[in-house]
């Protein structure tokens, strides 16, 4: 796992702690201040707990790196078991089991999740993709609005806010598929973390997340 160094210069703006595990736009602004995700289930269907749900839940959080303090994370990353997911047009859908680790002493409010990949991912034809989100090992599928844009916005698009406790975790799963005929594409799918209450205009506000992701790739036959 790796961060996403496009948007390094960005990396002052988050903080908290993520794990993500693989195993296989623009869009409305995020939860107004103190709102949660009370959004009906998603039209999909439930599924079984992931069979890695077990495993990944007992990986301890990831400390801090010297690298995350300076840049006033609470945030650090790392992903397994394979290096990123892919997917196949009309084929079956990759699930991406993701853990919040609050590494701080202090409770943290209101913590959502964006989701986004740049512009250039499928040579700027519209990726096709459907990404869905439920609360980690067995709740409802929901829709998650993929942001596309080559600009940082971790609050386009934020939903499924909930407080996150001191010293506490949160897992939630993606699930990510394909239409028929999507274009082939590839790049890097990135998942942050933020305060729903947050303003986009203040760097402050975007405290409290943070920044990760993983490689993704539609591949055609």
């Amino acid at each position: 796992m790796r961060a996403d160094r496009r948007w390094a210069r960005f990396a002052v703006a988050t903080a908290g702690a993520v794990i993500l595990c693989t195993t296989a736009c623009e869009g409305p602004s995020a939860l107004a201040d103190g709102d949660k995700d009370t959004s009906s289930p998603g039209t999909s269907e439930q599924a079984a707990p992931n069979p890695g749900f077990a495993a990944f839940r007992a990986k301890p959080c990831p400390k801090p790196g010297e690298a995350d303090k300076t840049n006033g994370h609470l945030i650090t990353t790392v992903a397994g078991p394979s290096e990123g997911a892919a997917v196949r047009p009309g084929g079956e859908p990759q699930t991406v089991l993701v853990k919040l680790c609050n590494t701080t002493d202090q409770a943290l409010r209101d913590i959502a999740l964006s989701a986004q990949v740049e512009l250039n991912y499928a040579r700027e034809q519209p990726p096709k993709l459907t990404v869905e989100r439920r609360e980690a090992p067995d709740g409802d599928w929901q829709p998650v609005e993929l942001v596309v844009a080559n600009d940082f916005q971790p609050l386009t698009g934020a939903s499924g806010a909930q407080d996150l406790p001191a010293n506490g975790t949160r897992i939630v799963e993606y699930r990510i598929s394909a239409a028929d005929d999507a274009p082939a594409g590839q790049g890097w799918l990135s998942v942050h973390a933020v305060r729903a209450n947050g303003d986009p205009f203040e760097v402050g506000d975007t405290r409290g997340g943070g920044s990760g992701g993983f490689p993704l790739s539609t591949v055609r036959e």
